[in-house]
């Protein structure tokens, strides 16, 4: 039997065409982004060695993500949790624990998504990511509240996409 090679190639490259449109998803905050400290300015908070950001779909709608900061002394924090784009309020799981904290998200439009974090049911933080046209570049804009409820200090963050 002989094997014409320009069928098997068309084939071939149409399964793999297939595949890939299943893998990437419509959710253009989906990856991993790398700070980019040189464009970023943390306020009156230290700015980290290292920070990235992983974005996953869950499936059904729901979204993950993971945080993971190195410290200028080498230690390691984090944090993740599972969301929808629904307001909803979900559990932050943090390294090293703390209070109980939770975030909840909004999709402005499909570059711009609001979010609030509450610790300890008090808002502590909102803030808005937006992506760049080119979805290369990941700035999120946050104003952390102080215990009176007024803003304590802002902070704009830019990560590139890896």
């Amino acid at each position: 039997m002989k094997i014409n090679l320009r069928r098997f190639f068309l084939a071939a490259s149409m399964c793999m065409l297939s595949f890939t449109a299943v893998a990437q998803s419509e959710n253009p905050f989906i990856g991993t982004w790398d700070l980019d400290a040189a464009n970023s300015n943390f306020g009156e908070a230290q700015m980290p060695s290292a920070m990235t950001r992983t974005y996953i779909e869950t499936g059904g709608g729901g979204f993950m993500y993971l945080l993971v900061t190195i410290s200028p002394e080498g230690a390691i924090g984090g944090s993740s949790a599972s969301y929808r784009y629904d307001g909803a309020s979900n559990s932050i799981a943090t390294i090293g624990g703390g209070a109980q904290t939770t975030i909840s998200y909004f999709q402005v439009n499909g570059r711009t998504v609001e979010y609030t974090i509450r610790t300890a049911g008090r808002t502590s933080q909102i803030g808005a990511k937006t992506l760049s046209p080119d979805s290369r570049v990941l700035t999120i804009v946050i104003q952390n509240i102080n215990s009176e409820g007024g803003s304590s200090s802002s902070q704009i963050l830019r990560f590139n996409r890896r």
